[in-house]
């Protein structure tokens, strides 16, 4: 008589252990890798300065394609998205002044506009050889932002034809539909700031980026 109890409570820690078990692979399955294949054209990069915070950002925007309305994407926090970027011809990024800033934009037509945050990693190759990594870790609103700042002595010229961005979703209030791609880099110009701007620089040029964005979507829709 004095077992019984014993054996509910064994039965009731296996119950608890295998209900964890499963909530443990439902949050598992939860989560989505996506792969895209993306493709430009270095000719097409358009180019713009903008004076913020007291530097100068020579913009150089790349619209990329493989990613429109027709193909578009749904993803939540805790995806992942691995992308490959292929340019029909070799492309050099030059050496910067104060450093150089480089991003990939995903763009949605109902994006939220509450904050989001990626963590991932660039690698740039030519011919199939790695020549560059860089990893990140960034946020900012209204679109992913894969921005990593490359500081002296690493913002020197390098020259590639393709480039992997792979990252993990961290901060999506909400699901977002993806519709759009492209590729920026900044060269930034003028003193080093004083380490309490870094943030709000960092911050300030993925917007900067998503002005960028809306200025050619703008000027592809008027063409």
């Amino acid at each position: 008589m004095q077992s019984k109890p014993r054996l509910n409570g064994v039965r009731l820690i296996g119950t608890l252990l295998a209900s964890s078990a499963l909530a443990i692979c439902a949050g598992k399955a939860q989560a989505t890798n996506y792969t895209l294949n993306l493709s430009g054209d270095p000719a097409n990069f358009t180019q713009y300065s903008i004076p913020a915070f007291g530097y100068i950002f020579d913009v150089h925007y790349l619209t990329l394609t493989g990613l429109d309305p027709d193909n578009a994407i749904t993803v939540s926090q805790g995806d992942t998205i691995d992308s490959t970027v292929t340019l029909t011809s070799a492309y050099t990024i030059p050496q910067s002044v104060v450093r150089t800033d480089i991003l990939q934009y995903l763009t949605g037509s109902a994006f939220p506009l509450d904050g989001t945050g990626v963590d991932g990693t660039f690698i740039f190759y030519l011919g199939g050889t790695a020549v560059n990594t860089f990893s990140y870790s960034s946020s900012t609103s209204g679109q992913l932002a894969s921005f990593a700042a490359v500081f002296p002595p690493n913002n020197g010229a390098f020259t590639f034809d393709s480039f992997t961005n792979d990252f993990t979703i961290n901060t999506l209030p909400n699901p977002a539909t993806l519709d759009g791609s492209a590729f920026a880099y900044a060269l930034v110009s003028n003193a080093v700031p004083e380490p309490s701007t870094w943030a709000m620089m960092l911050a300030g040029f993925a917007g900067l980026g998503f002005v960028g964005y809306r200025r050619n979507k703008a000027a592809t829709l008027a063409a």
